[in-house]
């Protein structure tokens, strides 16, 4: 199948994109083996992100061989995945918790007020010290969501540029297939030509 040049580039990124999932995927698939793990929700966790692997395996295989239907697959899963991340980030900056609704990534709920309690339990500052810490927390907390939204927002994009790829490749006809056909009508015109010549 012959791409143009815009295809081949994002060939080149529906190859890097499964590669880094997979690169994530594994690593929080080891994860549980840290001390301190959630081990009631590590079967879970550990089952998914096998599956997300595997996924992301069948899309660099699909994007190596051009097979839209395994991009399609990887895709699928990605989207999934990038959705409870996506929860994930939002939940540091709500107050509501969605641990429920997302049972992949553990969401995590930082008290800032708490940690400054802590601290000036260590040192004993005054309540001027705990609430510009209390506020430092909260800043430092958007901003991390903040950071890790518009990371998200970049892999959102990449995602659905490729999988846009892979309808274009699914809906473009092979190179081979176009050869056959083409030598197929030449063959019936050499043979129409013949006939008129031959009166037969």
């Amino acid at each position: 199948m012959a791409l143009s040049t815009e295809q081949n580039q994002m060939r080149f990124l529906a190859i890097v994109l499964p590669s880094l999932t997979l690169c994530t995927h594994t690593l929080l698939a080891l994860s549980f083996l840290l001390p301190g793990s959630d081990l009631d929700r590590a079967s879970f966790s550990v089952s998914y992100n096998v599956l997300a692997g595997s996924a992301s395996i069948l899309g660099m295989i699909g994007a190596i061989r051009l097979i839209p239907r395994l991009m399609s697959a990887y895709t699928l899963v990605h989207a999934i995945t990038l959705s409870f991340v996506t929860i994930a980030l939002v939940n540091l900056i709500l107050p509501f918790d969605f641990r429920l609704l997302n049972p992949v990534i553990p969401s995590y709920a930082v008290d800032g007020s708490s940690i400054c309690h802590d601290i000036d339990a260590g040192f004993g500052w005054d309540n001027e010290w705990l609430e510009k810490c209390s506020t430092m927390f909260v800043a430092i907390k958007f901003g991390i969501a903040c950071l890790g939204l518009v990371l998200m927002i970049a892999q959102w994009w990449a995602l659905v540029s490729v999988r846009r790829w892979g309808q274009e490749l699914e809906h473009q006809p092979r190179t081979e297939d176009m050869d056959v056909e083409k030598a197929g009508l030449v063959r019936e015109v050499d043979d129409m030509i013949y006939d008129e010549k031959s009166g037969f």
